[in-house]
């Protein structure tokens, strides 16, 4: 290698390896060897200038003060194998993550601004939902975030938050009485019910019960151990919910195939949307149809039982620091969102002070 190039190639069996000496802005010699993982001397001398850009880039940025940049494509798979994969459908997020990607159409982090953000909302504006374009820029939120405060990288001063849009009030759907769920219960496939039993009994979510290992049941002690999504903590936090008697015996019941506790055909149930479905639609052949085969029982979907045991929790207990407790939530004010079912208990205790 002529002695205008910072580098010597040689090689080492069947690669070619690279020796880099240079002296940095700094003033700083810098030396290191590494492997190019090249067979061709043309490629490693691609791979070698490609390496020597990237290394005097960081350098000038280390002598000027300026932060590292990093690409989007760097960043959303960052933030989705450190965080993403522990939160709540993280094959969701994956795809929004996806989404985003193709359609900010940028290449590094820091060139999402608000232009590219009001094309991404103007865009999806017909097709989506307000609260579903509002859940792709909590993510988009997320990642700069996290790039910023976390990864000390190059972001554009923004929050993709502050370009919320007005959602309507939710609307908390859950089921009224036991009756309905008892319904259910005995249309679903018998790999089903204890996964539906679990969901009213615990409130956990679809994702947390499908991953529910033997290790987090400790049926003597009566608990429940596993992580479940938090914004505030890398991983996701760890959360406890007690056992009742009910749930004791179904878990007693499933057979131990593996260290998961819900199988099916022995493999660990990943999806249950079909199933789910099954309970409340006809098929055509293999496919679902629009009609249900009870109208009596219209379709709900599996995240109704979690609201439902929240639900059924605060009315009967009246309190609301116990029912986020038991299903996990960060904030107090997630969980205000049930706070209607207390309506009837206010106006009869109204009543009953202002009888006479």
């Amino acid at each position: 290698m002529a002695n205008k190039y910072p580098y010597r190639l040689y090689k080492r069996g069947d690669y070619f390896h690279a020796y880099f000496s240079f002296i940095s802005e700094t003033g700083q010699r810098i030396q290191f060897r590494e492997s190019t993982g090249q067979v061709e001397e043309q490629k490693a001398n691609q791979y070698c200038l490609k390496r020597l850009g990237e290394i005097r880039q960081a350098e000038h940025q280390k002598a000027s003060g300026e932060l590292p940049s990093i690409t989007i494509d760097e960043a959303f798979a960052r933030y989705f194998e450190e965080k993403g994969q522990y939160l709540s459908l993280p094959h969701q997020r994956l795809s929004r993550l996806k989404k985003l990607k193709d359609e900010l159409n940028v290449k590094q982090l820091h060139e999402i601004q608000e232009p590219q953000i009001n094309q991404f909302i103007a865009k999806n504006r017909g097709t989506l939902s307000n609260s579903t374009i509002n859940r792709y820029l909590f993510l988009l939120s997320a990642v700069i975030t996290t790039a910023r405060d976390e990864w000390k990288v190059r972001t554009y001063n923004l929050k993709p938050s502050k370009f919320k849009l007005k959602e309507p009030a939710e609307n908390v759907k859950y089921l009224k009485d036991w009756s309905i769920a008892k319904t259910i219960i005995d249309r679903a496939a018998p790999h089903l019910k204890p996964i539906i039993y679990t969901a009213l009994y615990t409130g956990l979510r679809e994702s947390n019960i499908l991953n529910l290992k033997w290790e987090n049941i400790d049926l003597d002690n009566r608990t429940i151990t596993l992580k479940v999504k938090d914004s505030t903590t890398a991983g996701g936090k760890i959360h406890t919910v007690p056992i009742i008697e009910q749930l004791a015996q179904i878990l007693h019941n499933q057979p131990r195939i593996n260290e998961y506790v819900f199988n099916f055909h022995g493999k660990p149930i990943r999806s249950i949307r079909s199933s789910w479905k099954n309970i409340f639609y006809k098929r055509k052949g293999k496919n679902f149809t629009k009609e249900l085969k009870d109208p009596a029982l219209p379709y709900t979907n599996f995240h109704t039982l979690r609201h439902t045991a929240a639900t059924w929790i605060l009315k009967k207990t009246g309190n609301l620091r116990i029912t986020k407790e038991i299903l996990g939530h960060s904030n107090i004010n997630t969980t205000m969102k049930y706070a209607h079912v207390l309506d009837d208990e206010k106006r009869t205790a109204l009543n009953s002070v202002f009888e006479h």
